[in-house]
Formats: C-alpha cells, structure tokens, sequence
C-alpha cells in the first residue's frame, strides 16, 4: 500500500473519531469524510438533515476556510453561508447553515420597540465599550479577586458583574466573541449558597457553538477575572 493512501486512510480514521466524539456531545451528525466536500449541499437538496462541516485540520474546503478552532470538540469549525454563525452552532440551534437571513441572530429576535432603538456609544462610561446597540463592557478584564469583591468593584463602576444574560447578549448583537471568552471568569449572579456562576466553556470565534452553553457554577471564594456591563442611561 502506498504511503499517500496510508496517511489518507488514518486521516480519515481520525477525523471519523473526532465525529465519534462530536455525536456524544449533540444530536447532529458530522461530516467526517476530507472527501464528501459537497455531501452536506447534497443531503440538503434530496431533503435529508445536513450535517455541520467540520476537520480535524484547517483545510480550504470548496473556497471555504476555517472560521475558527473548537477548543473543547478539537475541531476546526466552517460557517458555509458566512452569516456569522458557523455551521455547527446553526446545527445545534436548529436554523439554516445554508442560508445567511436564517440564523440564531435573526429566528429568535423578537421585534424591537421603535421607541427604545439603541444608543450610541458615547453613552459608555469612561473605561466601557459598547458591544451590540444596548450594553456596554469594560474595555479591559477586571483583576482577578473573590465575586464579593468582584461585586463591590462593578458598584462602583455604576455597573454590576456581567452576567450570562449580558455575555448572551453580546455574542448574539457584536463581533467582539473572541475578546469576551468567559472561560474562568466570573458570571454574576449568585445561584445558591456560596456558588456562582462561572464561565466553564472557551468562546473563541464569533458563533462558536459553546455560545449556548458557556456557564457553571464556581465558590464564590474562587478567584477570577471578571467585566463589569451596564445598560444605556
């Protein structure tokens, strides 16, 4: 057997495997085979589930590249219709990975209030950039201390811990994903006695996949970087 077929067959082993492990997280297939570029369109055409594409190295697969490197799946992540949400995130939250007007950001928002609109940046405080048309974030990670502390820092900052609802929001309304991994940070708010939320997931590109499920509980005696959020005046 030839070495370029051996080194073809284990590639194809090891990236079945990272598939293997993929299903165990979710319910939604991979496509595992360097081969079957086309095979998800395909699937999508004759009416069948498609599945999310995904590698094990970063390949150009059809003129696509990867838009980023799944930390806890180990697999290099492609967004095929480039609407911000790679395919696997769009899996997982049962939109279109083929169309870029049907995604997580689009489905589930429901209609503004035309007389709430956003507000603009200059509304920030001193030290906060603005991410997504209603909140605002600290520029920079707060030194890490206990969540008590953490607390008393944001009050003073006329703020309060970010908290998944404030992260959620950011991940869903900016492209700031990256510079926000709330992995080991604190996650206001309290959840019971002497436990708060924490970030137990990486966010390392925008649309990453963890978006949905980012967050853990941690002792409030733990100590953990942090960002103080705050709404428009």
């Amino acid at each position: 057997m030839s070495t370029h077929r051996t080194l073809h067959i284990h590639r194809r082993n090891f990236a079945a495997l990272h598939c293997l492990a993929w299903l165990t997280l979710s319910a939604v297939a991979c496509d595992s085979d360097p081969n079957n570029a086309n095979a998800d369109a395909n699937e999508a055409e004759a009416g069948e589930t498609p599945a999310p594409l995904v590698r094990d190295s970063p390949e150009v697969i059809d003129g696509v590249r990867p838009v980023g490197f799944d930390v806890e799946r180990q697999l290099y992540i492609y967004d095929r219709d480039d609407d911000g949400f790679p395919d696997i995130t769009e899996a997982l939250e049962g939109t279109d990975m083929f169309d870029p007007d049907n995604n997580p950001a689009i489905n589930f928002k429901q209609p503004a209030d035309p007389q709430a609109g956003g507000f603009p940046a200059a509304v920030c405080r001193a030290g906060f950039v603005q991410a997504g048309p209603r909140l605002c974030i600290n520029k920079v990670i707060q030194n890490a201390t206990r969540y008590r502390f953490a607390v008393d820092n944001c009050r003073n900052q006329r703020s309060n811990v970010c908290s998944y609802e404030d992260l959620t929001y950011l991940y869903l309304n900016s492209d700031l994903d990256a510079v926000y991994d709330p992995k080991d940070r604190w996650i206001g708010n309290i959840t019971d006695d002497n436990l708060v939320l924490c970030g137990n997931r990486s966010i390392t590109f925008n649309g990453d996949p963890d978006l949905a499920n980012f967050e853990g509980t941690c002792s409030n005696n733990d100590v953990r970087g942090y960002w103080c959020c705050h709404d428009d005046e």
